[in-house]
């Protein structure tokens, strides 16, 4: 018994490692241009992975579309007091690819993260993506621990992941980065674009 318990906290302790809860304002939300995920209520940061982004599938916001064209790309993070930064910047990457992996690198941009504000990769040519499915993710190889810490919401989720390796992506699990991408996608579909997010927080 106290065998099982001394594992029970070990694996508690790993998954909670490079993670915190916090209990922030919602964020304010963009308009139908924009794809996101995340409900808009920041409840983690985390620095777990060298690699932590959004598997976009463009078909979730306009089914039928088999391409988009993306403009710009934002990327929330926060600094807590307790957990300095060894660094602000990051790589900012798009990716096409399926849900198993980004496959094909469309642009890498080095941007300076800001303390729960906003920050952007703008293309002055934009990225035409192969089908509806790409990756939007920081990659934060200049810094020597995963930093700086990604913002996400705790509703449930299957399209943030995070890498150590560029091989293994691994579902985050605790719920959606505040990663989104403002997007010019074919509107062929009667049905009014909205976002995952808004969905989710109606549910």
């Amino acid at each position: 018994m106290k065998v099982s318990l001394f594992l029970f906290l070990i694996i508690m302790s790993i998954a909670f490692a490079s993670q915190i809860a916090v209990n922030l304002a919602p964020i304010q939300g963009t308009d139908a241009d924009w794809l996101r995920y995340d409900d808009g209520t920041a409840s983690w940061l985390t620095w777990g992975g060298m690699y932590r982004g959004v598997w976009f599938d463009a078909t979730d916001f306009v089914p039928g579309v088999t391409n988009c064209t993306i403009y710009q790309c934002e990327f929330w993070f926060y600094h807590h007091a307790s957990y300095s930064w060894d660094i602000s910047d990051f790589y900012a990457e798009v990716w096409d690819g399926s849900v198993s992996a980004p496959m094909t690198q469309l642009d890498q941009t080095m941007i300076t993260a800001l303390h729960y504000a906003p920050v952007y990769a703008t293309y002055a040519t934009p990225l035409a993506t192969v089908t509806a499915e790409f990756w939007v993710f920081a990659n934060t190889e200049m810094s020597s621990g995963g930093w700086p810490p990604s913002l996400g919401d705790s509703s449930p989720a299957d399209h943030s992941f995070f890498s150590d390796d560029f091989i293994v992506w691994e579902p985050w699990g605790w719920g959606d980065f505040f990663v989104a991408v403002e997007a010019d996608i074919n509107e062929s579909s009667a049905l009014d674009r909205t976002t995952w997010g808004s969905l989710k927080a109606t549910f």
